[in-house]
């Protein structure tokens, strides 16, 4: 007889925490997705940690945090730390169930390469490995659309470049975003 009334009261409990208006400004949103690193020879995978702060109906900014590892390269691995502030625009409000918004910012990377350097056959066989790091101040360029799943759950997608003037293109990518509203 507990269990019915067990499952009653916890369907209530969850159909009035759905419910619920959650409209803080706050949104944190969970991304993975593929990139290119470099001249776009590198494919990487992706993961991102964001947490966005709704300004106003047309404006709002998020920081972020980006991991990457390349992937399907037998001859050299090439990771990368990525940590940026980003300003968007949602030219068509960003208070209803869509939000289309475009953005910009300023990014600072780490990257590490670990590759074969030479190989030498006479008089033994030995391989030589090259570890490098780099870091760069970089700006970045982003398209985001996300969809409201409902007043607390949202999925998104994004599409992105982060380069520099020495560098030129360090990363480009798309993704995809689960979010929460805080």
């Amino acid at each position: 007889m507990r269990k019915p009334i067990l499952i009653v009261l916890t369907l209530f409990f969850l159909i009035q925490l759905s419910a619920q208006d959650y409209s803080n400004k706050f949104d944190y949103k969970l991304g993975a997705g593929l990139g290119f690193m470099g001249n776009g020879d590198l494919t990487t995978v992706t993961f991102e940690n964001e947490v966005t702060y709704k300004l106003n109906k047309y404006f709002s900014s998020a920081i972020s945090f980006e991991i990457g590892r390349s992937i399907k390269n037998m001859v050299a691995n090439n990771d990368y730390l990525e940590r940026g502030i980003n300003v968007f625009i949602s030219p068509f409000k960003n208070n209803r169930r869509n939000n289309f918004k475009i953005g910009g910012g300023y990014s600072y990377i780490n990257t590490s390469s670990t590759y074969i350097g030479a190989v030498y056959y006479i008089p033994n066989y030995e391989v030589k490995y090259v570890y490098e790091e780099n870091s760069y101040n970089a700006f970045n360029i982003i398209i985001e659309d996300e969809y409201k799943i409902n007043s607390r759950f949202l999925v998104g997608l994004k599409a992105y470049t982060i380069g520099n003037m020495d560098q030129g293109g360090i990363l480009s990518g798309g993704m995809v975003k689960f979010g929460i509203a805080l």
